[in-house]
């Protein structure tokens, strides 16, 4: 399958993009010193409050201009109420989350490129049953797929399926089994880190990982961090340097790169594009703070884009996507 047939239906109000899994509010401090210590208080530069988890996905969809159906747990306390309306505010459809007594909540201090969290709730996310929606794409992860294995399966078998893309958790047992991975016989689209690629196919190398996996799934993007990017299709095998750029937060860097990747590939770009277009909207969401709150829309990556010396590989003809898709 060429990369042009990965989203055969691009998402629109009667198809919308649908974001599902568990949902938080983040509270993201930048620019520790140090790690935090016992006894200690630490003063920061800068602080966001934004909501987080499958919200960084639903957030960085709905910027870059598709219709967006969140299917999540939203609590009815304060914390859920402040999550709500910041959702709102960016057009996301709430109308199949359900009403928990307490929103999850994470904080989130991000130093030395990397980040440390603390989390309160759960992890659980609703079933798909019943969702009323036939979305023309679903963006979770394999865990979710399993669970809806049922509803995902007749989704995919009409003539204009739901596409569906994927990532996968850090396996903290450190067993790596390969049977978390069933689930990819039911996505179109994988997006695993460099680190969860070579675990999970045992393989020494980013390309080896891609390869192994594209022999399961039409499309497999692994990312690399500073590294770049490697995807692997049944037509075509491309390696992108990463975008240079410092970042400030790393919160949502993977939400917003599949947003991109989605919203190139939902409008037919071809797969150079897609990940000039998913590496910038990934870059520019981590060189600010706050996760979702940094998630750009178009415009914003275009500017971004003109203020930085890129690589000459980067197929820069995706900035001319419209705003919304045609």
């Amino acid at each position: 399958m060429s990369t042009s047939r990965v989203i055969p239906v691009a998402p629109g109000p009667a198809r919308p993009a649908c974001a599902l899994g568990p949902l938080f509010l983040d509270v993201v401090m930048t620019g520790l010193y140090h790690a935090p210590r016992p006894g200690e208080e630490q003063w920061v530069a800068d602080c966001a409050m934004m909501p987080g988890g499958c919200a960084n996905q639903a957030v960085a969809l709905a910027r870059l201009g598709l219709p967006v159906l969140l299917r999540a747990t939203l609590g009815r306390d304060r914390a859920g109420g402040l999550v709500r309306t910041m959702l709102e505010e960016d057009g996301i459809d709430l109308s199949s989350c359900e009403a928990v007594d307490r929103q999850n909540v994470t904080v989130s201090l991000a130093f030395d490129g990397d980040r440390a969290m603390t989390t309160v709730g759960s992890d659980a996310s609703p079933a798909l049953e019943g969702l009323g929606v036939l979305p023309a794409v679903l963006v979770t992860d394999l865990r979710a797929v399993a669970a809806n294995e049922s509803v995902i399966s007749g989704w995919r078998s009409g003539d204009a399926p739901t596409a569906v893309v994927g990532d996968v958790g850090w396996d903290d047992t450190g067993h790596w089994d390969p049977a978390d991975l069933e689930p990819l016989d039911q996505v179109d689209v994988f997006v695993p880190n460099e680190g969860e690629a070579l675990r999970y196919t045992r393989t020494d190398t980013p390309l080896e990982a891609a390869r192994v996996l594209a022999r399961r799934v039409p499309l497999v993007v692994v990312t690399c961090g500073a590294d770049g990017v490697i995807a692997c299709s049944a037509d075509e095998e491309i390696a992108l340097p990463a975008t240079p750029q410092r970042p400030v937060d790393t919160t949502g860097a993977g939400d917003s790169f599949t947003a991109g990747l989605v919203r190139a590939l939902a409008a037919g770009a071809g797969l150079r594009a897609a990940l000039t277009l998913d590496s910038l909207t990934a870059s520019r969401t981590v060189g600010l703070p706050g996760g979702s709150a940094a998630a750009p829309t178009l415009e914003e990556v275009r500017l971004h884009a003109d203020s930085l010396e890129l690589p000459e590989d980067y197929d820069l003809s995706v900035l001319d996507l419209p705003t919304t898709p045609q």
